[in-house]
């Protein structure tokens, strides 16, 4: 059985699983009806299970016209998708897809000749790859670093790829960075952004794209910038974050009423100091929340009833920028940016 889409989704057939790793599968879905699916390299989707179950993966190759993506999943012990893709031959299967969403994509706006860095830990190449093939399909000479770090060897699974991409393009090299190498690997060792920063090129000109875990991002910017000059806007980042089952919290919730779109009819929800609303409008199904609090896919946007809107801090650079891609109003803002507080206790708001 699959789920039937909504509005803005489309439906896959599951058409290739292959091994790439110990670990990582390469999953190829293609559209059902055969017409093009359109993204821009270094976004993500947001992929629907038959039984209703959602995950976010960034395409893995260059968008084409005939409705083909390359996904990269990473299988976890106990993980949803992961036991659903392993536990029988999925090749079929029919999954629907929303989407694309972030903002992690090519710079045209950048000068042709500015460098180009590129930052990714395991699965966070899968984003980088189709941005560089892109870029190398358009002829140009930007010179394109690839730093891609891992733990052992295997997680550089596709390391012969990039460094045959190396050999044939004279514009492009390829770094592979271990954190735990034998004694006989010759690269570079310790962490993605110590590789970088070990080499000290000049970043006052450079745009760098940085995919992968967290630590990895939030260290490499902070790096980048402080120390080799790196203007912050030209920092692109997409963090990957995995799906997680937290634990209840144990403070007193707030009461917090909200006023859904669909009905116009208020509905109280219970959350918890501290805690931000995206997951309270997400479990009571009134929002999807599709990049899990990133702040990148504005799926989690509402509408702030005034005398609340005066009482949330402004948006920041990121929530900004995506609202006004979103072509929002003034009192629109992302719930996954919104932290709970005792000033906040009653807030009403409109979910789109």
């Amino acid at each position: 059985m699959t789920v039937a889409p909504s509005p803005g989704e489309r439906v896959f057939r599951l058409t290739e699983i292959t091994s790439l790793s110990t670990d990582v599968r390469r999953v190829v879905l293609n559209t059902a009806d055969g017409a093009a699916f359109f993204y821009r390299e270094g976004q993500f989707v947001s992929v629907r299970l038959p039984d209703g179950v959602q995950r976010s993966y960034s395409p893995a190759n260059a968008c084409g016209a005939e409705g083909r993506i390359e996904l990269h999943i990473r299988l976890l012990r106990g993980g949803h998708f992961s036991t659903w893709l392993s536990g029988a031959d999925r090749t079929g299967s029919l999954v629907t897809l929303s989407g694309p969403y972030g903002e992690c994509v090519w710079q045209t706006s950048v000068p042709t000749q500015a460098p180009v860095f590129m930052l990714g830990t395991g699965t966070g190449i899968a984003p980088l790859k189709a941005l560089l093939e892109k870029a190398l399909s358009a002829d140009g000479l930007q010179p394109i670093t690839l730093y891609w770090g891992g733990r052992t060897l295997d997680d550089l699974y596709l390391r012969a790829h990039f460094d045959a991409l190396a050999r044939e393009r004279a514009h492009f090299r390829f770094v592979p960075v271990l954190a735990e190498p034998t004694e006989t690997w010759q690269g570079q060792r310790g962490f993605v952004q110590d590789a970088i920063v070990a080499e000290r090129p000049s970043l006052a000109q450079a745009v760098v794209y940085a995919c992968g875990s967290p630590l990895m991002v939030a260290g490499a910017r902070a790096r980048l910038v402080d120390e080799l000059g790196l203007a912050p806007s030209r920092f692109l980042a997409d963090a990957f974050i995995p799906a997680v089952v937290t634990a209840a919290p144990t403070c007193e919730p707030l009461a917090l009423t909200i006023r859904a779109h669909l009905n116009g009819e208020a509905r109280p929800l219970a959350v918890t100091a501290g805690s931000p609303l995206m997951p309270a409008l997400a479990q009571a199904g009134l929002l999807a929340g599709v990049c899990g609090g990133q702040g990148a896919c504005g799926t989690c946007r509402v509408r702030v009833r005034p005398p609340w809107l005066e009482r949330l801090a402004p948006p920041g650079r990121q929530e900004a920028r995506l609202l006004r891609a979103l072509d929002s109003l003034p009192e629109h803002r992302l719930a996954c940016q919104i932290a709970m507080n005792t000033d906040l206790n009653g807030i009403q708001l409109d979910c789109n």
